[in-house]
């Protein structure tokens, strides 16, 4: 399995690390409880019941280079001027915020086109996907219908 790129848009109550948490728990409760995961990421003579198993068989290098192209990939949150490291989420900087949405209070539609640029390769667009594989940022989002957190990363080799 190759590189992937995924993105989550969540509520948000002022607390990152709850926020990953709640979104890591549905995202395997999608992948693996409800069984809508078809493609083998179970590691051989190993079995998992719950996110923190999955951290721990990455903790033990069991899980390989595979994970699960998900946000479930990575758990640390790590302060914004902190170096991005694998498995980690780091909140985007005012600065950072600025230089890839142009304001330090982006809001949803703002992200949205961030990555459309990116998708269409405009000059300036590769900083919204700067980080390195395995690891992934934050930033609450202004949004008319309640506080959002947009999280976003990259899994895979």
């Amino acid at each position: 399995m190759s590189a992937s790129s995924w993105h989550y848009v969540e509520p948000y109550a002022g607390d990152v690390a709850a926020a990953l948490a709640a979104v890591r728990q549905r995202e395997f409760e999608r992948l693996f409880v409800n069984g809508t995961n078809g493609n083998g990421l179970q590691p051989a003579g190993q079995s998992f019941t719950s996110v923190d198993d999955l951290d721990n068989l990455w903790e033990e290098e069991t899980f390989g280079s595979e994970g699960t192209h998900t946000i479930i990939d990575v758990w640390k949150v790590i302060k914004a001027e902190a170096y991005d490291d694998d498995h980690t989420v780091r909140p985007l900087s005012d600065e950072e915020s600025i230089e890839i949405f142009g304001t330090a209070e982006p809001t949803q539609e703002d992200f949205e086109q961030a990555q459309e640029r990116y998708v269409t390769g405009q000059p300036g667009s590769e900083e919204l996907w700067g980080m390195p594989r395995w690891s992934a940022w934050c930033r609450p989002l202004k949004d008319v219908n309640g506080a959002v957190i947009v999280f976003w990363g990259r899994s895979g080799d």
